[in-house]
């Protein structure tokens, strides 16, 4: 008797345990958690892999964007358009709007933060309106939409630039994402994609806020539960900085629309985006004192650990 008393105090204990083991994903309770140590610079961080669909949860990187006061916290990557330069979510608009071919059609940029290519978007020819949509108003956009909200309209094009990695709950944020998408309509995202190999030579997992590392496998169990088709493209920004695992993610309702998008990558090699910036090559101070004495042949047989 009181051995079973003991199992049911701590049967709400391991009930919790058992659901911190689930896939964000796929639901699946086949995962491993580990803690992963950046190559490059040393830092560590626990993640938990899906051995069904590939996705990485990373634990411990949670940023909490609603507590931003100002634009400046949001940070001011490359990528981000300004009113002299488009930036990569420009290039995730035409590149929808030359896949459609529609007239006066609405485009969503979901997640701005500081870019401002939704100036030069409002420029194409083809686009009637153009909303900006985000989880706080810390900008002065006459055309907002509350993404923290359910979608109350759909757009033609919904951009979502480098948005979707700090997912902390994909399957609730990704169902809420495609709420702003028109059935005839098509999501263009831009994040890495996860490639199965080792977590330690991948910088990404350690970006600010990055919550949700994706595979293929997951993103297409993700498009499937929600009646979506999914493809992956390269972006010209890929062949610089950006890295090799950059990949344009689309979604459409429509199989008619993704018969499009292979049509346009049937005449175009790459799609577009900013231009690829030179990779930067790490210094001696940023890399670890290992790294160091094998660039400088003291360790192994590798002359250098830039991969």
């Amino acid at each position: 008797m009181l051995d079973l008393i003991r199992g049911r105090q701590h049967a709400p204990e391991d009930a919790a345990s058992l659901e911190e083991r689930r896939c964000r994903v796929c639901s699946t309770f086949d995962t491993r958690r580990k803690v992963v140590t950046n190559r490059r610079t040393g830092r560590r961080t626990a993640v938990r892999t899906c051995s069904r669909c590939g996705h990485v949860a990373i634990l411990d990187n949670f940023h909490d964007y609603t507590e931003s006061q100002d634009v400046a916290d949001l940070g001011h990557a490359p990528r981000c358009g300004t009113l002299e330069t488009t930036g990569r979510e420009f290039g995730m608009a035409k590149l929808a709007t030359d896949v459609l071919r529609r007239n006066r059609m609405d485009v969503l940029i979901y997640g701005a933060g500081r870019s401002l290519d939704n100036v030069h978007i409002a420029g194409l020819p083809r686009v009637r309106r153009v909303a900006v949509g985000d989880i706080m108003r810390l900008r002065d956009e006459p055309d907002f939409i509350d993404i923290s909200q359910p979608a109350k309209e759909t757009f033609d094009v919904v951009v979502a630039c480098e948005v979707i990695e700090h997912f902390a709950q994909p399957r609730e944020d990704f169902e809420r994402l495609f709420g702003f998408v028109h059935r005839a309509g098509l999501l263009v995202c831009s994040t890495n994609i996860y490639d199965g190999g080792n977590l330690g030579k991948q910088g990404y997992i350690f970006g600010r806020g990055h919550v949700s590392y994706y595979s293929p496998e997951a993103l297409r169990t993700i498009a499937r539960a929600n009646g979506l088709h999914v493809d992956f493209r390269l972006p010209l920004a890929a062949t610089g900085s950006a890295g090799p695992r950059k990949r344009y993610v689309l979604f459409s309702y429509s199989s008619h629309v993704m018969e499009a998008v292979s049509d346009y990558f049937g005449r175009t090699a790459f799609a577009p985006s900013e231009p690829p910036a030179k990779r930067a090559t790490p210094t001696r101070e940023a890399l670890p004192v290992r790294a160091v004495r094998r660039v400088a042949g003291q360790v192994g047989t590798r002359p250098t650990v830039l991969s």
